[in-house]
């Protein structure tokens, strides 16, 4: 018992030291996406997970930035996704939770920290939704694995996915080699 109690010891003081060494927005996303994903273990379903992380995604961008073309076409891009899985376009966005997510869970990292800025907030956020979409296209490229008979009909949303990361990244201002 000893024995696993220094290994586990261990473990936790090298990702101690790894959370120092990160730029405050990282590490507020790092710790925030730590505590979504465990969030989402609990639910235990790979469809809900994509589902949460289509709503939420969704929910940032409309509520979070100025309504711009960019911002329209991303929008269309997360319902053309959920079309594309066979969901109820209604019923996955009302499963967002993104003030939970991006505000609470946040704000209870911040407060252990004294090196971050409303800006690290900001782009711990952006950096959130693309851990979201990533995701998403690691669960979809998942299933087309698991079942070459889904693969042709899952295509559609895996490009889909595709295209609205690279919307993401423009709708959050950051040039496409930064993240």
């Amino acid at each position: 018992m000893s024995s696993k109690l220094n290994k586990e010891l261990m473990s936790r003081s090298l990702q101690l030291a790894s959370l120092a060494e990160m730029q405050p927005d990282d590490r507020i996303a790092r710790m925030t996406w730590d505590r979504i994903q465990d969030d989402l273990e609990k639910a235990d379903s790979m469809v809900y997970g994509m589902q949460f992380c289509i709503a939420n995604i969704t929910s940032f961008i409309k509520t979070s930035f100025k309504e711009t073309e960019n911002t329209i076409t991303t929008l269309k891009s997360c319902h053309q996704l959920i079309a594309c899985l066979g969901w109820n376009k209604e019923e996955v966005l009302a499963i967002e939770q993104s003030s939970k997510v991006f505000i609470d869970y946040i704000k209870d990292v911040v407060c252990m920290y004294n090196d971050t800025k409303q800006n690290h907030c900001e782009n711990a956020q952006c950096i959130i939704a693309m851990n979201m979409n990533s995701m998403i296209l690691q669960d979809l490229e998942y299933l087309m694995k698991q079942s070459p008979q889904r693969q042709r009909s899952l295509s559609p949303a895996l490009e889909t996915a595709a295209q609205l990361r690279t919307e993401m990244i423009e709708v959050f201002g950051w040039n496409t080699s930064q993240k």
